[in-house]
């Protein structure tokens, strides 16, 4: 029987790997075609590999400081002018580690407790910690796949992040 915190991992390990694939394809581009703006998801294939680092960034914070600021304080803020696709290949690991850090710690009850949540002034839910792992998961595979259809759009082969491929030895 796997455990909870076994479900979490093969999750992040999941996203991980499609992230690695997705970046290694994206890699191929110019510098223009990271920035083209295809009217897709946050503009171009950079602002949108941005905004899931920023949000898992964001999240792991979260679940390491144990408290989630309500989230109509936060500010879905755009990708800064200067931002370097190799920076954010450079500063992915970090996260990752950071994750790896913090799962090592948790057990099935941790990942079981709840924290509060506020969506707004007016409405506030308790969320388990593995469901804040799932919803950043699950953010990462949808914007992934918009990435892909990116690509495919500018005539390029997109990498194949399916989970089954994932399983694949």
């Amino acid at each position: 029987m796997t455990t909870l915190k076994e479900t979490v991992q093969a999750d992040l390990r999941y996203s991980a790997w499609a992230t690695r694939r997705v970046l290694e394809a994206c890699a191929a581009l110019s510098d223009d075609e990271q920035r083209r703006n295809l009217s897709v998801s946050h503009g171009s294939v950079l602002n949108t590999l941005h905004h899931i680092y920023v949000s898992e960034r964001f999240w792991i914070e979260c679940l390491v400081a144990d408290s989630i600021p309500p989230l109509d304080e936060i500010v879905n803020a755009p990708a800064p002018p200067g931002l370097q696709f190799d920076e954010l290949v450079r500063s992915w690991p970090v996260i990752c580690d950071e994750i790896d850090r913090w799962l090592a710690k948790a057990t099935d009850e941790t990942l079981s407790q709840t924290l509060p949540f506020k969506l707004s002034s007016e409405s506030q839910l308790d969320i388990p910690r593995w469901q804040i792992v799932r919803h950043f998961v699950n953010h990462a595979t949808l914007h992934r796949g918009q990435i892909v259809g990116m690509l495919r759009a500018m005539g390029r082969k997109p990498p194949c992040v399916d989970y089954m491929e994932h399983l694949l030895p």
